[in-house]
């Protein structure tokens, strides 16, 4: 047995059966010189020592023989692996059916041949028997995450992953980054590790763990598993580590964060300007101008982060046309008298005053003043309020309208001959009502105006 130095595959070059082989041509090859002597020898010497001889050859031969086989016999059974007829290293006999089929499994040209050899004890025949392959690992925050076969393949895996976590109609010249430092470095690992681009995006991508897991099945025979998973690895990270993610985690290892700035045309809103109007009931609103929404161009820069918007800045606008306000009247009335008090019609004669009175000898309280006007002269509210009653009345005021303008106070208007509000109504000071007429007890056309405070008649000449 011979020893080397330098290549460490090397360090041992045991008699293999080559040498048994090599060895026994040479006997052979010594017999036939002997034999071609011998036969010299026997036509010249005498026979006794002649065939001394020749028992002589033949123990040397057998002695030689069985060395050579003993030393075959005692030496392990390896077998030498070979990729794409590159030496890769050895495995024990009992491991290359494994090794075959994890080449098949993973399409690995491979070479087999049997050897015996007397082998260091310390010899890694099972990074031999996984086979190791150059690649090209994907490095995330310092940790590999995944493997591929080729550069191209690595760089393809990133771009598929890249493409999936944009948003749609991105401009071409947004700027596109990862947010987590990546790089892709050159690797040797077991080949059954190594990923497509595109299981490799998946991995990224958080959609699980490589398809090629376990597709070579045992590889090291009945005691062994193929190396199937980045996780199997010693010191290497798993996916959901080297994203600085807990295990069982969901989500891509990877982010994409793309800015980009648009052209957006946006409509500027109008304003509008009330004017305060007491006619109106506190609330109502209404329109005289209305309000005309305007055009801008803005730059805007938006940042995305795996497909959503995260931020949304102005950068630029320009008004291509203003808005223009609306201009509406507000409502002040809340239903209950203030300030002034208004004449309920555009008569102003008083036929008959607040009091009592003598009509045809009789003595007679009137809780009201009478206005004289023609039938269907507009009559007005005197304040704000809210119309308590509108219609017939069978008192004696025939069509009347009677309104609450809050604080106790009441305003009674009769003897119309149409109403123009309806009952729960909010009417503000001067707001039509209605109209005069000759309704119920009235001996002409006239205009009945009544003031109560808390439901008795006052004198209603203050409220008007």
């Amino acid at each position: 047995m011979q020893s080397t130095t330098g290549d460490p595959r090397r360090a041992w070059r045991p008699v293999s059966r080559e040498w048994a082989v090599q060895a026994g041509r040479h006997l052979r090859t010594l017999w036939m010189q002997w034999g071609s002597y011998w036969q010299e020898q026997w036509r010249q010497t005498p026979r006794l020592r002649t065939t001394l001889a020749a028992l002589a050859g033949v123990g040397v031969l057998a002695v030689g023989t069985g060395v050579a086989v003993g030393h075959v016999r005692q030496t392990a059974s390896w077998v030498r692996v070979y990729n794409s007829g590159s030496y890769v290293g050895m495995v024990p006999a009992e491991a290359a059916s494994g090794v075959q089929r994890l080449a098949e499994g993973f399409r690995v040209p491979v070479q087999l041949q049997p050897v015996h050899l007397h082998v260091a004890a310390g010899y890694d025949w099972q990074r031999v028997a996984a086979l190791p392959t150059p690649a090209a690992g994907i490095v995330i925050n310092g940790r590999p995450v995944a493997y591929t076969a080729t550069l191209a393949a690595a760089e393809q895996a990133l771009a598929q992953v890249r493409a999936a976590l944009l948003p749609k109609n991105l401009p071409a010249d947004a700027n596109v980054h990862f947010t987590q430092p990546v790089v892709i470095e050159p690797a040797e690992i077991s080949v059954s590790r190594i990923l497509s681009a595109e299981a490799a995006a998946g991995l990224l991508l958080g959609r699980g763990k490589s398809p090629l897991a376990g597709r070579a099945g045992t590889a090291l025979g009945d005691t062994h598993q193929a190396d199937a998973s980045p996780a199997a690895a010693p010191g290497v990270a798993t996916d959901a580590q080297a994203a600085g993610r807990p295990r069982g985690g969901g989500g891509p290892l990877l982010g994409v964060e793309a800015e980009a700035v648009v052209t957006r045309e946006v409509s500027l809103p109008y304003t509008i300007q009330y004017q305060n109007d007491s006619q109106l009931p506190q609330g109502q609103v209404q329109v005289i101008r209305p309000g005309q929404a305007g055009r801008a161009v803005e730059q805007v820069r938006e940042t995305f982060r795996n497909g959503s918007l995260v931020q949304s800045t102005v950068v630029s606008r320009t008004v291509e046309q203003p808005p223009q306000a609306e201009v509406a009247k507000r409502g002040t009335n809340t239903g209950v008298a203030s300030g002034s008090w208004l004449w309920p019609c555009a008569a102003y004669d008083i036929t008959s005053g607040f009091g009592w009175r003598n009509l045809s000898g009789t003595g007679d309280f009137h809780p009201g003043v009478d206005i004289g006007c023609p039938v269907g002269t507009p009559v007005y509210a005197t304040n704000n309020g809210v119309v308590e009653d509108a219609g017939w009345n069978s008192g004696g005021y025939g069509i009347w309208v009677k309104i609450d303008n809050g604080n106790g106070l009441e305003t009674v208007f009769g003897h119309l001959s149409r109403a123009a509000v309806q009952p729960g109504q909010r009417v503000a000071k001067g707001q039509l009502i209605g109209y005069s007429g000759q309704t119920g007890m009235a001996t002409g056309p006239h205009l009945h105006y009544e003031v109560r405070l808390n439901g008795q008649p006052i004198n209603p000449r203050p409220y008007m």
